[in-house]
């Protein structure tokens, strides 16, 4: 009898934590990078917050085709969904500096991200003309 209750309580307790998490706004990766030039490229990533809440700074060697999706931190999304924090939940509580640079070419992001925040980059070769292109999903 006491075991039928705790299953109960149990099954209960899994609905409730579905149900309150169907409500949060999906957790995006900080960045994806994709290269669709036929060579390969290296490519630097640096990101920090202004507050010092978060610093990361990658090299990669991409192959042609491939792409990188860099998640953020279990850390910084808790902290993101505080929900007794004075700044809006789901937000950073300070800007984000984005710098990425390939081969000479520079892209330099500042933005107060969200759990739902993503950037995407392209590295394309049309022309002859090298670039990084750069996309934004936010929800």
């Amino acid at each position: 009898m006491k075991q039928d209750k705790i299953t109960k309580v149990i099954i209960v307790l899994c609905f409730l934590l579905v149900i309150t998490l169907s409500f949060f706004p999906t957790i995006e990766p900080f960045y994806t990078i994709t290269n669709t030039d036929q060579y390969a490229h290296e490519f630097s990533t640096s990101i920090s917050s202004e507050n010092g809440e978060y610093s990361w700074q990658r090299y990669y060697d991409l192959s042609p085709g491939e792409t990188i999706e860099v998640r953020k931190p279990l850390s910084l999304v808790i902290r993101w969904i505080n929900p007794f924090r004075e700044t809006d939940i789901f937000y950073s509580s300070s800007d984000y500096e984005y710098y990425i640079s390939s081969e000479g070419k520079k892209v330099y992001i500042s933005v107060q991200p969200a759990i739902s925040t993503c950037f995407f980059f392209e590295l394309k070769n049309e022309s002859g003309e090298y670039e990084i292109e750069m996309g934004r999903t936010h929800y």
